[in-house]
Protein backbone atom coordinates (compact mmCIF):
# COMPACT_ATOMS: atom_id res chain seq x y z
CA UNK A 1 0.00 0.00 0.00
CA UNK A 2 1.35 3.43 -0.96
CA UNK A 3 2.15 5.97 1.72
CA UNK A 4 -0.29 8.85 2.13
CA UNK A 5 0.07 12.09 4.04
CA UNK A 6 -2.25 11.87 7.06
CA UNK A 7 -1.20 14.96 8.99
CA UNK A 8 0.89 18.11 8.73
CA UNK A 9 2.64 20.87 10.63
CA UNK A 10 2.83 24.43 9.43
CA UNK A 11 4.88 27.53 10.21
CA UNK A 12 3.58 30.90 11.36
CA UNK A 13 2.82 31.86 7.73
CA UNK A 14 0.74 28.73 7.17
CA UNK A 15 3.26 26.91 4.96
CA UNK A 16 3.48 23.16 5.53
CA UNK A 17 6.82 22.28 7.14
CA UNK A 18 6.38 18.62 8.16
CA UNK A 19 4.16 15.73 7.13
CA UNK A 20 2.92 12.63 8.94
CA UNK A 21 3.35 9.43 6.95
CA UNK A 22 4.27 6.41 9.04
CA UNK A 23 6.28 8.95 11.08
CA UNK A 24 6.96 12.68 10.82
CA UNK A 25 9.17 13.88 7.94
CA UNK A 26 10.27 17.36 6.93
CA UNK A 27 9.06 19.07 3.79
CA UNK A 28 12.51 18.51 2.28
CA UNK A 29 12.47 14.78 3.08
CA UNK A 30 8.96 14.45 1.65
CA UNK A 31 10.06 16.25 -1.52
CA UNK A 32 12.86 13.71 -2.03
CA UNK A 33 10.36 10.89 -1.46
CA UNK A 34 8.03 12.35 -4.13
CA UNK A 35 10.93 12.73 -6.57
CA UNK A 36 11.98 9.11 -5.92
CA UNK A 37 8.44 7.83 -6.53
CA UNK A 38 7.92 6.82 -2.90
CA UNK A 39 4.84 9.06 -2.51
CA UNK A 40 2.64 8.40 -5.54
CA UNK A 41 -0.28 10.77 -5.82
CA UNK A 42 1.79 13.86 -5.05
CA UNK A 43 3.94 16.21 -7.06
CA UNK A 44 6.44 19.00 -6.41
CA UNK A 45 5.66 22.68 -6.78
CA UNK A 46 8.73 24.91 -6.68
CA UNK A 47 8.46 28.56 -5.64
CA UNK A 48 11.44 30.83 -5.12
CA UNK A 49 13.72 27.80 -4.91
CA UNK A 50 11.66 26.04 -2.22
CA UNK A 51 10.02 22.69 -3.04
CA UNK A 52 6.45 22.24 -1.83
CA UNK A 53 4.37 19.06 -1.92
CA UNK A 54 0.99 19.09 -3.62
CA UNK A 55 -1.65 16.41 -3.96
CA UNK A 56 -2.29 15.38 -7.57
CA UNK A 57 -5.65 16.71 -8.79
CA UNK A 58 -8.61 14.40 -8.33
CA UNK A 59 -12.27 14.67 -7.37
CA UNK A 60 -11.64 13.89 -3.68
CA UNK A 61 -11.31 16.92 -1.42
CA UNK A 62 -10.72 14.84 1.72
CA UNK A 63 -7.25 13.72 0.60
CA UNK A 64 -5.92 17.22 -0.08
CA UNK A 65 -2.91 18.07 2.07
CA UNK A 66 -4.48 21.20 3.54
CA UNK A 67 -7.46 19.13 4.71
CA UNK A 68 -5.20 16.85 6.78
CA UNK A 69 -5.13 17.51 10.54
CA UNK A 70 -2.38 19.49 12.19
CA UNK A 71 -0.07 17.28 14.26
Amino acid sequence: MALRITGRREDEKGANTHFRLSGIVTREEAAVMVENGELPGYHIYKKEGVKYIRDNPDKMVSDNIDNQPLV
